[in-house]
């Protein structure tokens, strides 16, 4: 498969996948009607936003998730700033702030939005169980997939955007810090997710992971393309 990044076009049609079987592209992509209607909903929603806030983001941004835990991901990120590293503490407490206002019935009982997500259950037989700071975490790996199969990210880049994740080393933290970075563009070219593990020593299995910081070049969960082909 020499073409690995997703078109608008590509959906409906029929791709090999990694396990060899003909599977049909789903639709990851906003139409024009859609983000008509997306961006209405978005200039509703942050009336008393900072224009400080709404000026870091630029003016192609708006947050093209309709509710639900990528929205609240990315809003947060927004109303922290965008163009700047927040650590993954940082931007839990903020997506608590937001979602629990969002009132939600669960099981006939009244919660919000936050507590919500929090408690859900894993998936039965789920061969790694993600409690919630997990499922956040996989989330923003989550939005940097630009590939035919599962683009999740294929809307922020719509936006000219991109969710960029960077580890940094610090003693007592085996597994490192994790910080996050809403970017916003001036154009769609130049819309890619970074990955940045050079701040980064990896102790157990280095070489399965990252270690330098790649710009312009699209790090999916899986596969680091250039330009639309496998490295």
């Amino acid at each position: 498969m020499k073409e690995v990044m997703y078109k608008p076009e590509d959906a409906g049609s029929y791709v090999i996948n990694s396990r060899g079987k003909s599977v049909k592209i789903r639709k990851y992509h906003m139409s024009k009607a859609d983000v008509g209607r997306v961006k209405g909903r978005w200039e509703k929603e942050i009336v008393g936003v900072s224009r400080n806030i709404i000026k870091k983001a630029g003016g192609h941004f708006f947050n093209p998730y309709r509710k639900g835990i990528y929205h609240y991901q990315i809003q947060s990120m927004f109303l922290l700033g965008a163009n700047k590293w927040h650590n993954l503490s940082t931007i839990m407490e903020k997506m608590k702030e937001v979602m629990s206002s969002i009132p939600v019935i669960d099981n006939s009982v009244l919660t919000n939005a936050w507590e919500q997500f929090r408690g859900k259950r894993g998936r039965e037989n789920a061969t790694r169980c993600k409690d919630y700071i997990g499922r956040i975490q996989e989330n923003m790996i989550f939005f940097q997939r630009l590939t035919k199969l599962h683009p999740c990210g294929y809307k922020l880049r719509q936006v000219y955007s991109a969710v960029d994740i960077k580890v940094v080393s610090k003693v007592g933290f085996e597994n490192g810090l994790y910080y996050y970075r809403l970017s916003t563009y001036d154009t769609f070219k130049e819309a890619l997710p970074i990955r940045d593990y050079k701040d980064f020593k990896f102790i157990n299995d280095e070489n399965k992971y990252l270690s330098n910081k790649f710009v312009g070049t699209i790090i999916t969960k899986d596969k680091t393309l250039f330009k639309g082909s496998i490295i």
